[in-house]
């Protein structure tokens, strides 16, 4: 007789709980991929209308690198996409080490997923954001390029007017011909520019032209009065206009943020739980395979 298996304390392999943990492995990582696709879709279009634009502003000293962030979006969206790739691979294939490979780098999309709720609570408490639009508006007033058509579309569509107020216009150069204390016609309330990207891209090939009415062209004129500038133009500054709006949803991007993140520690272990059940699947097969050979063995079956 045989000699028997002795006792093992490894449970048994259950394949509905593998087949449970395999659709879950699934459809959260064909998410990934169709997320982290999308996401390089979408930085590599917006590369393609504005590279001369982001290079150009990349370049200026005190200037946000547009250029890295890109690449860091592109770096994000390919290392989704190929998480979501493996993770599908080791469901389908039912592996244990492309289960681990995919746990490395759920845990490292988890780490750069913590960093990113981190910098969006700084930039929350320590006002990031109003520093860098401060700075960026304060750039493009001062402009004398293109480039100063974006103050006109800041005030335009954000209703505002200069950067901290409308008395910052007071003085400058764009306004000398109106008068001391005038401000540009993209600061009047009854001033509408139509925008789309072909014509946002414009910006950057310098080809963009934004022209006026002569009678809107005078509205900005002569605004020492408060009362007569809150009648015809927009008053408070675009920093705080804009900063606010941003603030008005940091809350649910960080809420998102943290939702992913809890999403990804799932992942993480749903993986695990995949692993194990690999782990005794593969057991309970090579045990099989132990005592079948045994048998052959005691029964003195040539295999050729």
């Amino acid at each position: 007789m045989g000699k028997k298996e002795p006792p093992t304390r490894y449970k048994p392999h259950n394949p509905g709980y593998m087949g449970c943990l395999q659709i879950l492995l699934l459809s959260t990582n064909l998410m990934y991929m169709v997320g982290g696709a999308l996401l390089i879709v979408a930085v590599l279009s917006a590369n393609l209308r504005f590279e001369e634009c982001l290079q150009d502003k990349s370049s200026e000293e005190h200037s946000v690198d547009f250029m890295a962030l890109r690449n860091t979006c592109l770096l994000v969206g390919g290392l989704i996409f190929v998480t979501g790739t493996v993770g599908c691979f080791a469901a389908w294939k039912e592996s244990y080490y492309v289960s681990l490979v995919y746990c490395f780098f759920i845990g490292l999309l988890f780490i750069l997923t913590s960093a990113a709720v981190t910098t969006l609570l700084a930039m929350h408490l320590l006002r990031t954001t109003y520093n860098n639009l401060d700075m960026f508006l304060t750039y493009t007033m001062k402009a004398k390029g293109p480039e100063r058509i974006i103050i006109d579309i800041f005030q335009n569509q954000f209703e505002c007017c200069g950067v901290h107020g409308y008395k910052d216009w007071f003085g400058h150069p764009r306004t000398a011909s109106l008068g001391p204390k005038s401000v540009p016609p993209s600061c009047c309330k009854n001033v509408s520019i139509h925008l789309s990207l072909d014509r946002l891209s414009k910006i950057c090939d310098h080809s963009l032209n934004i022209t006026f009415a002569r009678k809107i062209q005078s509205c900005g004129a002569d605004m020492g009065s408060p009362a007569v500038a809150r009648g015809k133009i927009y008053t408070q500054g675009c920093v705080q206009v804009t900063n606010d709006l941003i603030m008005k949803h940091i809350v649910e991007l960080e809420l998102a943020v943290g939702i992913l993140a809890i999403l990804e520690m799932l992942g993480m272990l749903y993986a695990c739980c995949f692993m194990r059940e690999t782990r005794r699947k593969e057991y309970e097969q090579y045990r099989a395979e132990r005592k079948y050979r045994r048998l052959l063995h005691d029964d003195n079956v040539i295999i050729e």
